[in-house]
């Protein structure tokens, strides 16, 4: 736990009105005490040095960005790159075995609510213009040119999306499949711009892949902060759909535990994220290097896909009960929710 001179929510750098709204949440409910536990210990590992402006970051306007770094810092370390932080954008570079990579990192949209960014039941398809507007997004990164920042300059070069409209459909969603790699599957307005897909835009071929996440919430960091303290003033029940234990992504399977309570498994930072390979590439990236959970490229017109690691959910809710809520409500509460799924299992 950080000490009180460096304690991201006992010192505030901006009058209560400036404070975001979101952070005013994690600071001030108590069953997001794990949240603010974890959070404050990973920035007074290694983010406080790197980052000295990082109280004003996370308390501003930018609560969502700066909790996205500190989630992509997290994911990172557990990956076992060496990170420097210390650059202007991109704000990441990292360095493992021979490789050296730069990772622009941004945020798309609203969390729904203050604690989980994606509480899907069942999982809906995305909407054609949010899309088209995520593409907007990234053609303009793409403009700005960052890979020629001197310190990103002839390394492979990451866009790394926390996405809070879009949910996961088989790995990715699959407008922003069509529209990273064009083809006649591509939604049509967006198949009279862009024929070839963003990766064969011009100057595309700079961008290594982009990495697409949507679990950088609040929620995200108070189960991995419940599971690492055993501690807390609320119970958590998770539960949504994940990739099948066969890899068979087009019939998704059903989870639904209590955090904390799976013995040896512990959720990972990577859990759902995605990195998608750039198949023109100037610098790609070795496959399985970034941490990803989760990895797919282009080949003969075809997405493909490989599993780097287990557990690979598309969709998450958290629910927060009280600390004195009876064990057997617990259970029942469980069952009813694997119940529920198993009679309606997601599309």
């Amino acid at each position: 736990m950080a000490d009180a001179a460096h304690d991201l929510f006992k010192q505030t750098v901006r009058s209560e009105a400036e404070l975001h709204p979101r952070f005013r949440l994690l600071r001030d409910r108590a069953e997001f005490a794990p949240a603010r536990g974890l959070v404050s210990e990973l920035h007074g590992s290694e983010i406080r040095d790197m980052r000295p402006d990082y109280f004003a970051y996370l308390q501003g306007r930018d609560f969502d960005d700066a909790l996205f770094e500190l989630f992509l810092f997290a994911l990172f370390k557990a990956a076992g790159h060496r990170i420097d932080l210390k650059h202007e954008a991109p704000a990441f570079l990292l360095a493992k075995a021979s490789t050296t990579a730069a990772v622009d990192a941004f945020t798309v949209g609203t969390p729904v609510t203050g604690a989980e960014g994606q509480a899907t039941s069942p999982r809906l398809a995305v909407p054609e213009p949010q899309a088209h507007g995520l593409g907007g997004i990234l053609f303009r990164r793409l403009h700005q040119q960052r890979w020629r920042a001197p310190h990103a300059d002839g390394h492979p070069f990451v866009f790394a999306i926390q996405d809070f409209d879009h949910r996961l459909a088989h790995g990715a969603p699959s407008a922003l499949l069509h529209f990273l790699f064009g083809g006649p599957g591509q939604l049509q307005e967006l198949g009279d711009l862009f024929p070839d897909g963003f990766f064969g835009h011009q100057d595309a071929e700079h961008v290594s892949g982009v990495l697409f996440c949507n679990d950088a919430t609040i929620a995200k960091f108070n189960r991995l902060g419940q599971e690492e303290h055993a501690a807390s003033a609320a119970r958590m029940l998770r539960h949504g759909a994940c990739l099948a234990e066969d890899g068979d992504a087009s019939t998704p399977a059903c989870y639904a535990y209590e955090v904390g309570q799976r013995g040896a498994q512990r959720e990972q930072w990577n859990e759902g994220t995605v990195l998608i390979h750039n198949p023109f590439a100037l610098h790609p990236l070795p496959p399985d290097w970034l941490g990803a959970s989760a990895e797919m490229t282009c080949q003969d017109g075809q997405a493909a896909k490989c599993i780097a690691h287990g557990f690979h959910p598309f969709s998450s809710t958290t629910e927060l009960l009280r600390e004195d809520t009876p064990a057997w409500w617990v259970e029942e509460r469980k069952r009813l929710l694997e119940q529920e799924q198993a009679a309606h299992p997601p599309a």
